[in-house]
This record gives C-alpha cells, sequence and structure tokens, in this order.
C-alpha cells in the first residue's frame, strides 16, 4: 500500500508544481458555474417550472454539478498518450505495480486539490447567494458517498478510453470524444430529466449518469432516500462492470506492445 500512496504524494506534488494549470482549472471552474448560473436563470425567467425543476431547485444542480465536475476533471488520455508515442510507457507496466492503479492513485493526488480548491469557491459562492441553509445530515453524507462513486465510475471511463491511445496516435481526439460524452450523458450540463423521452430512457442504462446527475439529484432532494440508496449501488455496479471491462482491454492493449517489440 505505501507504494500506492506514493503515487499519491506524486499526483500531489505535481499538482502543486503545475500552479498555471491549476489556477486555470479552477478559473475555468468558476466560468462554468457562472455561465450556467446565468444561461438557466434567463431560461427560468421565461418558465417558472420545467420537468420538475424550478429556478431555486435548478440553482442547487448548477453548483452540485460543477462540484461533481471538477472531481478528476482532468483526463490523462494526452499523456499516456504520449508516454506510449515515446515507448516510456514500458518503465510502467515493468514496474511492481498494477498500471491502473498506479494511474488512479497519481491522479487521486490531483484531484483532491483541486476538489478541494473548488468545494471552497464554489461553496462560497452558493453561500453567497442562498445564504446559509439548513443540509440533512443523513442526505448530505448520501451525496458526498455518491460524489466518491462517481469519481469511481469516471475514473473507469478515462481509463477505457486511455487504452484507445494504445491502437492511435490521435490521443487529442480520444480525450475530446470521452470529455464531450461525458459532459452531455452525465448531466454536468442539462438535467437528464429535461432530455426528450426516449434519450433519456436510453441516457437511464449508460454509466455517464452516476458522475454528475445521481450525486445531484440526491444533493437537491429530488431522490428518495431509497432511491438515493439504489442509485449509489448502481454506481458500484458500473464501477465493477467497467473495471471489468478495463481488465480485459488492458491485457489485450498491453499485448500491442510485446507484439510490436515493446
Amino acid at each position: 500500500m505505501k507504494k500506492y500512496l506514493a503515487y499519491l504524494r506524486c499526483g500531489f506534488l505535481e499538482g502543486c508544481a503545475y500552479r498555471q494549470y491549476f489556477i486555470t482549472g479552477m478559473l475555468a471552474n468558476f466560468i462554468q458555474a457562472v455561465v450556467l448560473f446565468f444561461v438557466w436563470k434567463s431560461i427560468f425567467n421565461y418558465q417558472e417550472v420545467i420537468n420538475g425543476y424550478t429556478w431555486e431547485i435548478m440553482k442547487q444542480y448548477v453548483f452540485g454539478s460543477v462540484l461533481c465536475k471538477s472531481s478528476l476533471s482532468r483526463g490523462f488520455e494526452m499523456d499516456e498518450g504520449e508516454r506510449i508515442f515515446k515507448g516510456d510507457i514500458i518503465l510502467d507496466l515493468l514496474k511492481p505495480v498494477s498500471y491502473r492503479a498506479m494511474l488512479f492513485f497519481r491522479m487521486l493526488g490531483t484531484a483532491g486539490m483541486e476538489f478541494a480548491a473548488t468545494f471552497v469557491l464554489v461553496g462560497g459562492i452558493y453561500l453567497f447567494i442562498n445564504g446559509i441553509q439548513y443540509l440533512d445530515f443523513f442526505r448530505t453524507v448520501l451525496f458526498f458517498i455518491a460524489l466518491l462513486m462517481g469519481m469511481g465510475v469516471k475514473f473507469c471511463i478515462h481509463y477505457l478510453f486511455s487504452l484507445m491511445c494504445f491502437y492511435t496516435d490521435n490521443a487529442y481526439g480520444v480525450s475530446k470524444a470521452r470529455e464531450t460524452l461525458t459532459n452531455f450523458f452525465s448531466g454536468a450540463l442539462v438535467p437528464l430529466a429535461m432530455f426528450p423521452g426516449i434519450l433519456r430512457e436510453a441516457v437511464n442504462f449508460l454509466p455517464f449518469r452516476g458522475i454528475v446527475y445521481t450525486p445531484c439529484c440526491i444533493f437537491i432532494g429530488f431522490f428518495s432516500i431509497r432511491e438515493s440508496i439504489f442509485n449509489i449501488l448502481l454506481q458500484l455496479v458500473w464501477i465493477a462492470v467497467l473495471g471489468g471491462l478495463g481488465t480485459l482491454l488492458g491485457k489485450k492493449a498491453f499485448s500491442v506492445i510485446s507484439m510490436y517489440g515493446g
């Protein structure tokens, strides 16, 4: 376990070293929160209720979605694609540690710092706009559990997309494809309840909803306690399914290096 904690520390130090990237990420989270806030505010000026959402509920959803999106916001397809292209990936695969676990703890170190800073920033804005409000303790605990599970789902999706870089040198395209799918189908931009009927039903069978929509619906009280627990269990199922798929595809991807003399 100590070796993985070393990667956790390494990820944290990377975040501290690249301050410009960290500050840019924080600025992007702030701008996203402000833009979404005023876009939805202008929409609700013309309609008081949209698919069960009022402006008061949507305000909470916007800030919850920015907080969820800030956890593991940076993908690692670009970094891993470059390491694969240069051949440095061989050094990672030869280490007596799990390649996937190494990536997870390294990203967790960076994400922890980003999440903490975003939590303070977004939380401050939320309190400034809404004032101090009573939060149900049990529902708040479920929200943070769902948030952690959402990070697990997001990492599994990131890992699956990073494996595509073993077959293509267009890591940028892979990263943008993952980012677009995640932002749209997770509910980061628009709550899934507002999707058209057929699309809404289809998205419910995808793992992306566990990243943003599930934690946010727990936070705003859109899910009952029973529904919240069920959706957290569903997140765990998706982590297991995506994790198993990542193991199978990972073995096949790593064999590509062996075939080409890596």
